[in-house]
């Protein structure tokens, strides 16, 4: 991590030093006392559940050296040595993050899209690690607090930074991309996702495009020509840029791929006259667009390719992202809990269409949340078609997906149904048998992934 003096935080963030030495350095940054390292900085963030100011003393006993706040501690507990007061906690952070990229030597990637942001981000990582030190987001740091965290995480010997960037709303992305300020910029695709937030799929994607909109005009933009609303999106950015799809004229070009979940999805590409066979851990039509997009970013980024395609062939899916588990019994369980969305679930069906387990497709689906008015349509629509994919068994979790359910069950195939995540961790294990293909989706307001330990512990995962 960068270490940075009190008074560069002054600097960055316009505030007045309350206690303490500018002189003293930091070299971590934190918002959860919980995650806090000695010698760190604390930003002390309102809530409407809880307020960080409240935790001051958590923070001072844990070894903070600092501690950002917007009004003066109060009480007769230990603070920090030092205490920096601003005018608003979440804004400084930001300013923070962004006084972090300006001391950057790092040439960074930010990616963005509706779905496969993670999954790609994990392959970009990986195939630019083949020849680089990377640094990239952890986890879902994606966000206005978790980029600048992120930002902030980054090592100083860092040569290469890849960033995950989310939203909910107009602005974000513009306001995240500004932050980070990329050398290379990815919008995956546009999805109907977060329609509760947007009048239309065109909202998505004139909000994902600000991306393109506030790349710098030497900064790489990497294009999917397949997805028609990003291809319009992308004339937002006047700079060079790497294209990729099925076409002709796509600077990565995908050739083929083996849609499956066993033993992994695969693609061929070309690039610059070379083929390129890539044979990938993860399951899925979806997996191989984004190693595809992930292949494209790294063409910008102008790492060598072949070490890349390798390293990202090697690469195991984290938890919640495709991870396929094999049992005894030649039970096989598919981990795609992280989140889900139509078209998300529309791919997953028909990789478990275009597979042939020794026993039947099970699909375990949770609700689809933030899908807004149509609501009810899209999960009626996702059940009529897992009857029509050759699921054999759904089980149904959460209230909306009752609409897929009765939806399958008057296409005439097995359905089960259960309020909660709680009650399909109790249910959906004795309903396997051996053999059988199990994919688990859903969003990740419904918790499925208690559904897939629930299934890996009482079956008995294979060593």
């Amino acid at each position: 991590m960068p270490a940075l003096e009190v008074g560069d935080l002054l600097v960055a963030t316009g505030g007045s030093l309350l206690a303490g030495d500018p002189g003293v350095r930091v070299d971590s940054y934190a918002i959860d006392t919980r995650r806090l390292l000695r010698g760190g900085a604390f930003f002390a963030l309102p809530g409407a559940r809880t307020d960080g100011h409240a935790f001051l003393a958590d923070a001072a006993r844990n070894g903070a050296a600092v501690a950002i706040v917007s009004r003066p501690p109060e009480g007769s507990g230990p603070l920090p040595p030092a205490i920096l007061r601003v005018d608003d906690v979440a804004a400084a952070l930001a300013r923070c993050g962004a006084f972090a990229r300006q001391r950057l030597r790092a040439k960074v990637v930010a990616l963005t899209g509706s779905a496969g942001k993670t999954t790609t981000k994990e392959y970009v990582a990986a195939g630019l690690g083949a020849t680089l030190r990377v640094h990239r987001s952890v986890g879902n740091l994606n966000n206005e607090l978790g980029v600048p965290l992120s930002l902030l995480a980054c090592p100083d010997d860092a040569e290469a930074a890849v960033f995950e960037m989310g939203m909910n709303g107009p602005g974000q992305i513009a306001f995240l991309a500004r932050l980070v300020d990329p050398d290379v910029g990815l919008v995956t695709n546009v999805r109907p996702v977060h329609l509760e937030y947007f009048e239309s799929i065109d909202g998505i994607a004139a909000a994902k495009g600000e991306l393109f909109a506030v790349l710098r005009d030497d900064a790489v933009s990497v294009v999917n020509l397949d997805d028609e609303r990003v291809r319009v999106q992308a004339a937002r950015h006047a700079g060079p840029r790497v294209t990729f799809g099925r076409a002709e004229r796509a600077d990565v070009r995908l050739l083929s791929l083996t849609d499956r979940f066993v033993p992994g999805a695969s693609l061929s590409l070309r690039h610059d006259g070379r083929v390129h066979d890539v044979p990938l851990r993860i399951g899925g039509a979806h997996a191989a667009w984004d190693a595809l997009a992930a292949a494209a970013t790294i063409v910008a980024y102008g790492a060598a390719l072949e070490p890349a395609l390798a390293a990202i062939s090697a690469m195991e899916p984290p938890a919640g992202r495709g991870r396929i588990s094999h049992l005894p019994g030649d039970l096989t369980v598919v981990d795609d809990t992280y989140n889900s969305n139509p078209e998300a679930l529309a791919s997953v069906l028909g990789t478990l269409a275009a597979s042939a387990p020794p026993g039947r497709r099970v699909l375990v689906m949770g609700d689809m949340l933030e899908l807004g008015l149509e609501s009810a349509s899209f999960h009626q629509k996702a059940g009529e078609l897992a009857a029509s994919s050759g699921v054999a068994l759904l089980a149904a979790v959460g209230p909306l997906s009752r609409h897929a359910a009765d939806a399958a069950r008057r296409s005439g195939i097995e359905v089960r149904t259960f309020d909660d995540a709680s009650a399909a961790v109790a249910g959906v294990p004795g309903l396997v048998r051996p053999g059988d293909l199990v994919v688990v989706k859903g969003s990740r307001g419904v918790r499925l992934e208690q559904v897939v330990e629930a299934l890996l512990t009482r079956q008995g995962e294979a060593a």
